[in-house]
């Protein structure tokens, strides 16, 4: 079992149901009394983590190299039980969704067409990240469309917060591409892997900003909720974004368990920017479901020991 949560990277569930937790309640403005939002987290954790299986799966030869003890290449897991657990899960994400709506399955099946081109294929430089943040502002689409239709959502203001997000994932996945970079990369690299964390701190602190941008000039006017959201958002995100912050500050060469550590970190702040979001909805729930989703922090930091997110 302990082979199969590091296969999945179980660690990193509380990140993927969040996703779907935000846009349903910042689409919405409020938590729909029904099942629906709960089968589409579970919809939401089948890609994602059958994404991370399929991806040990594909890696299982670099992985021999680079990370023997993953469960693939020190033997823990077979090649075909990874393989078949990652199509079950790729297929049974889409097939849930549809049971919520056919427009959330077309969206959260499309994720899991992209997750699997990035698994066999699309791992350049540029390719693999922006096919990585696709992945993640589509899982937060899903949940915005348990209450709107596409066209409606590409219209509207919405779709700011999810292109952020997008920007948010890019930022991390290319600073992640330097995990199994020789150390000499790491030490000319530095410039990289500060802007890298840079980015993700500059879109994390962003994303409370529209909350102002969204709802007029003068903050003065907005009702009392909407501004305290406000404020929760900004705490939400300036706090996540303090250890990011630091990182990047570092002035001494880095070492591979300094990129892993800094990954890690920027991947479990995604909870901070899907809670900046969820505040976002202006409402009693969107604070309440902002703060379901940190307590869910702490569970993936707990857990990272066992079940490491890279």
């Amino acid at each position: 079992m302990l082979a199969y949560g590091r296969l999945l990277r179980l660690s990193l569930a509380p990140s993927a149901a969040a996703d779907i937790a935000a846009g349903v309640v910042l689409a919405a403005g409020e938590w729909p009394a029904s099942w629906k939002p709960y089968l589409l987290m579970l919809a939401s954790l089948c890609v994602y983590h059958g994404g991370m299986a399929l991806n040990d799966w594909a890696d299982r030869g670099v992985d021999a190299q680079t990370r023997p003890t993953r469960p693939l290449p020190s033997g823990a897991l077979g090649a075909r039980s990874a393989l078949v657990l990652a199509s079950t899960l790729l297929l049974a994400g889409p097939l849930l969704a549809f049971l919520v709506a056919p427009r959330c399955a077309l969206v959260l099946g499309s994720v899991s067409l992209l997750a699997v081109f990035y698994d066999i294929a699309g791992r350049g430089p540029w390719l693999g990240p922006l096919l990585l943040s696709a992945c993640r502002a589509g899982n937060l689409s899903t949940g915005i469309l348990l209450s709107l239709e596409l066209p409606v959502l590409v219209a509207s203001r919405l779709v700011h917060p999810v292109v952020l997000y997008a920007l948010y994932v890019y930022s991390v996945s290319r600073l992640a591409r330097l995990e199994d970079a020789p150390e000499s990369t790491w030490s000319r690299g530095h410039p990289r892997l500060a802007l890298g964390l840079a980015g993700a701190l500059l879109t994390l602190v962003g994303l409370p900003l529209l909350v102002l941008l969204s709802r007029g000039p003068d903050p003065r006017h907005y009702p009392a909720m909407v501004r305290t959201s406000a404020y929760v958002a900004a705490a939400i995100a300036l706090a996540g974004a303090l250890g990011l912050l630091a990182r990047s500050l570092r002035g001494v060469p880095w070492s591979r368990s300094d990129v892993m550590a800094a990954v890690g970190m920027a991947l479990r702040r995604l909870l901070a920017a899907t809670a900046a979001i969820a505040a976002q909805a202006g409402t009693s729930d969107g604070l309440w479901v902002a703060g379901a989703i940190l307590c869910g922090y702490p569970l993936s930091f707990l857990l990272r020991r066992v079940f490491p997110p890279t």
